[in-house]
């Protein structure tokens, strides 16, 4: 075998050895996230960590939901957006305005069946008395 005919061979084997690998992953299960921004990511995780000490520890509502609220107005698919529209209910209730927080509720069950943060959500609309849709 020739020097040449030896590249050749090996060229070939590799070829077929990686393209099998590309097919034995299979079909996608699931659902299929959309590309993110990284910087946008960065950005809103902070807004949301700052939000949620505002919230839980500081007792600074406007503050969190001023920080939540940029996060929807930029960044839309924020990965965290369930704890985002999480948050935004809690801080309502905490200020007392249950059709609000129920709007943020219902948008989270709607948006998110599959969140964390499903069955608190759930709770707190039933604590309201407010439908699925945010109406009391």
């Amino acid at each position: 075998m020739t020097r040449k005919s030896t590249k050749i061979l090996l060229a070939a084997i590799f070829i077929l050895l990686f393209s099998g690998i590309s097919f034995a992953q299979g079909a996608a299960k699931g659902k299929i996230e959309p590309e993110r921004d990284t910087v946008l990511e960065l950005q809103s995780q902070h807004n949301l960590d700052v939000a949620r000490y505002y919230i839980t520890k500081r007792k600074g509502y406007e503050g969190g939901i001023s920080r939540l609220q940029e996060i929807i107005d930029t960044h839309a698919h924020f990965s965290r957006m369930d704890e985002v529209l999480y948050l935004l209910g809690e801080a309502h209730v905490k200020l007392k305005k249950p059709e609000e927080a129920g709007n943020f509720y219902s948008r989270l069950l709607k948006d998110y069946p599959e969140s964390e943060f499903i069955k608190k959500a759930k709770e707190q609309l039933e604590k309201l008395k407010i439908n699925k849709e945010g109406k009391s």
